[in-house]
């Protein structure tokens, strides 16, 4: 594994990336992508795409996240700008540019890209695919438990509008600002209580402490409402246009993407490539089954290579 934060769109962004690191020559003609949900935090992934990329083998694998989501150390002369003024770059628009130019400036035109987006990584994939230039390099789109309509009508969407917004708005900059004057081990402590309560894996604190910064949080927060405003019905047009590059992968328990979109868009698509889960895996899969799943996509990817 090899990681760095790298420009893009002048932000500074941590990439991680098995197999071949981002500058070097690209000698395979295929290459994976994951898109990160949202917190955009990549570290967040690295279970995910390591075993991936152990299961593929032969090909490059490369976790990007979102804008403002991953601080670099305050050590580095790197900065990312404050939300406050920069909401363009931000914001749902903002995260698919700063997407399109990590692709465009380091993977070559002539090869092909598994693109595998989760949660609102899908929907992105789905406006990826609006670039000619995009589209013409992807192979196949994976999407992953894929919050791709009807946000905010979701279990989760009710919620997130009606009560975590409300308090955060009073409530949310207060809280990270305390929380991040507190001594670094007694956050390290309270995460780790927390971890414990939820059954999340110790080796995932590092990135739960960069969740906690204000500067982050806030933006994770923005792109959520920008995400709750914007993504509404089904692209039904782009959908139909990309059917034959698109595979989707709901969940049983998905308080994000119930059921009844699953069943809804194979009513509406009857040719879409859609599978419901039988694993009983979270929407947050990376937290507890990034083994499980990369199994999963590994067999997704292997049906669908260059011969």
């Amino acid at each position: 594994m090899q990681e760095a934060y790298v420009n893009i769109n002048s932000i500074p962004t941590h990439i991680f990336t098995w197999g071949r690191w981002i500058e070097e020559t690209i000698t395979e003609k295929e290459i994976v992508i994951c898109i990160t949900g949202n917190p955009g935090l990549p570290g967040f992934y690295t279970e995910f795409a390591g075993a991936l990329q152990k299961e593929l083998g032969d090909l490059p694998v490369w976790v990007i996240g979102h804008a403002g989501h991953d601080d670099p150390p305050e050590a580095s002369i790197r900065e990312v700008p404050q939300l406050s003024g920069n909401e363009e770059l931000f914001n749902l628009d903002g995260q698919i540019r700063h997407k399109i130019a990590f692709i465009e400036k380091y993977v070559p035109s002539d090869v092909k890209i598994h693109l595998i987006g989760h949660s609102i990584g899908a929907w992105m994939i789905l406006q990826l695919l609006e670039n000619e230039r995009i589209r013409n390099r992807v192979q196949k789109c994976y999407m992953l438990f894929p919050t791709v309509e009807r946000m905010m009508e979701s279990p989760n969407g009710w919620v997130f509008t009606k009560v975590a917004m409300p308090v955060y708005s009073v409530f949310g900059y207060i809280f990270f600002a305390f929380f991040n004057a507190l001594p670094v081990w007694l956050r390290l402590f309270l995460i780790q209580i927390y971890f414990l309560i939820f059954s999340i894996p110790r080796h995932f604190l590092g990135s739960a402490l960069k969740y906690s910064k204000p500067s982050v949080a806030e933006k994770v927060v923005f792109l959520a409402d920008d995400e709750m405003a914007r993504v509404r019905g089904l692209q039904r047009e782009i959908v139909e246009r990309n059917l034959n590059i698109l595979k989707f992968y709901y969940g049983t328990t998905d308080g994000w993407v119930p059921i009844p979109y699953y069943e809804q868009l194979k009513k509406d698509f009857p040719k879409v490539d859609a599978k419901l889960d039988d694993q009983k895996i979270a929407h947050a899969f990376v937290l507890r089954d990034s083994k499980a799943m990369a199994v999963i996509v590994r067999n997704m990817i292997q049906q669908h290579r260059l011969g």
